[in-house]
């Protein structure tokens, strides 16, 4: 039972008190220790309230926040402003959009605050239409009544929606440039973001990460790591999360050598005993090509992060250590450190490269029964590699008929491909209906090679010409390959079919 400090002696104390446990994120114990203090004859009171709430948004069970609602109006708080807006913040968390609506329609003077909030329940829930009218409506708007606008479109993937009302701000913050340079980037639009951060009279480590993060999901990680490099030379330093942006860009490319400067660039900032980071050097150096120089970085760390046991995991199935991988996952039981869904994709992973069947057929029954992680398309598809690597590709089409949802390009793609490795037509066949009625008419390039190249595999020639004639006439052109190569820290891509005379002293 945890003993309180004898200075809790008044509502004020405790107020504090719980605040700060919210503050650290100890959601339970702030709950429970408003308990204690109704207990010791306390009351909540029109201070007590809003921290509690904030707290029960963030809590995995609404029940929590309708049982404070409750309180609220047993104690006669619920019509003061800052309860009111606490209690529509929370709802807005739960996504219980509806009842913060009904909170908000009950506040009689509604500040700027509430409006606020009520904006920004909607668009955190993305229904920005409506959004847009409570915004139109809005009888007063300051610079944040845009910015949320701006941050809501930029959510909803909507670039030319949120430029919009990103040229009405009167005033614009930082916060501003922000959502709107997270907009281009989640719409594609890189260039127009790199355009609005040379235009920015004023960056933030934010501004940059959003940047470095951007890059990295439309796969242009060669422009991340030269972003990177130029932030070094500014007056933002870059966080964690900058770094692990900067890792992850080394770790797509293969860049090994870039990658080493980037560990040692985290070594000297002092952010290389960060979790995050810590699980991304793993991660690079094992993609790269080192696992030594990944093991030695793992064991060296003092971070028992599930994250960095991931990474480690995920390092060994890449380069073929099963055994290692499964004794790491017996180390990870005996330190109590429980497993997520990641790490059984690194445990199945490693059981397809090592050829571990019953193995992997034992972790992946694990799952839901002793780990309630419940199995999703990854943990499927490692299945189905795992089963086809074995010949076992009957068996591994049964699996995925199995499935509760359907299983998708990347699974069937996994199986055909294995039936054209082991010639097998029967059961290649299958696959191929089923990826024609999953698609339809919308066959890319690589599934009409693929059906082409099965045929061919099996010495059906005619098949396989009937097959490449029909994506021809299609219009489909087969993708060109392409390939980036490191010389002298510098990258350079090259597209198949290119001829380029590249000198260097």
């Amino acid at each position: 039972m945890f003993i309180y400090p004898s200075v809790l002696l008044d509502q004020r104390s405790w107020n504090k008190f719980i605040k700060k446990q919210v503050l650290k994120g100890n959601t339970r114990q702030a709950i429970q220790s408003y308990i204690n203090m109704q207990e010791l004859g306390f009351s909540a009171d029109n201070y007590t309230f809003p921290i509690l709430l904030k707290a029960a948004g963030s809590a995995p069970y609404s029940c929590t926040g309708l049982a404070l609602h409750g309180q609220t109006v047993k104690t006669g708080c619920c019509d003061h402003v800052y309860v009111q807006t606490a209690l529509l913040n929370m709802y807005a968390s739960l996504r219980l959009i509806d009842e913060a609506c009904k909170v908000f329609e009950r506040i009689p003077e509604k500040d700027l605050v509430a409006w606020n909030s009520m904006l920004d329940a909607y668009t955190s829930s993305g229904q920005m239409d409506i959004a847009m009218e409570l915004f139109d409506s809005m009888p007063i708007k300051d610079t944040s009544s845009f910015n949320i606008i701006v941050s809501g479109f930029a959510s909803t993937k909507r670039i030319e929606s949120a430029r919009i009302i990103f040229d009405e701000i009167p005033v614009k913050d930082i916060v501003s440039w922000n959502s709107m340079i997270l907009a281009s980037t989640n719409s594609g639009n890189m260039v127009e973001a790199r355009t609005l951060l040379e235009e920015m009279p004023k960056t933030n480590v934010i501004t940059w990460n959003t940047m470095i993060r951007g890059y990295l999901h439309n796969q242009l990680y060669t422009e991340a790591i030269n972003l990177f490099d130029k932030m070094k030379t500014g007056t933002v330093k870059p966080d964690y999360l900058t770094i692990t942006g900067a890792l992850s860009a080394c770790a797509h490319l293969r860049s090994l050598e870039t990658g080493t400067k980037i560990h040692s660039y985290a070594i000297s900032q002092g952010q290389a005993s960060s979790p995050h980071v810590v699980a991304a050097i793993i991660d690079m150096y094992a993609k790269c090509g080192s696992i030594q120089n990944a093991l030695q970085v793992f064991y060296k760390s003092q971070v028992n992060d599930i994250y960095c046991w991931n990474a480690i995991i995920l390092g060994l199935a890449l380069h073929g250590h099963g055994n290692a991988a499964l004794k790491l996952f017996d180390v990870m039981k005996e330190k109590r450190i429980r497993p997520d869904d990641i790490t059984f994709i690194g445990l199945l992973s490693a059981c397809s490269h090592a050829g571990f069947v019953r193995e992997g057929c034992q972790l992946f029954g694990c799952m839901e029964k002793d780990f309630r992680i419940t199995p999703k398309k990854e943990h499927y598809g490692c299945m189905v590699d795992l089963l086809s690597r074995a010949w076992l590709l009957d068996i591994a089409f049964q699996f995925i008929e199995t499935m509760s949802f359907e299983p998708g390009e990347s699974i069937l793609g996994a199986l055909l491909s294995a039936c054209v490795i082991h010639e097998d037509l029967k059961t290649g066949e299958k696959v191929m209906k089923l990826l024609i009625d999953t698609k339809a008419d919308c066959l890319s390039d690589g599934e009409y090679m693929m059906f082409a190249n099965l045929y061919a595999s099996c010495g059906k020639w005619e098949e396989a010409d009937k097959w490449r004639k029909m994506m021809n006439d299609s219009g489909i052109v087969k993708t060109a390959g392409c390939t980036v190569i490191e010389v002298h820290g510098k990258f350079h891509k090259f597209l198949a079919g290119e001829f380029a005379n590249y000198y260097h002293d």
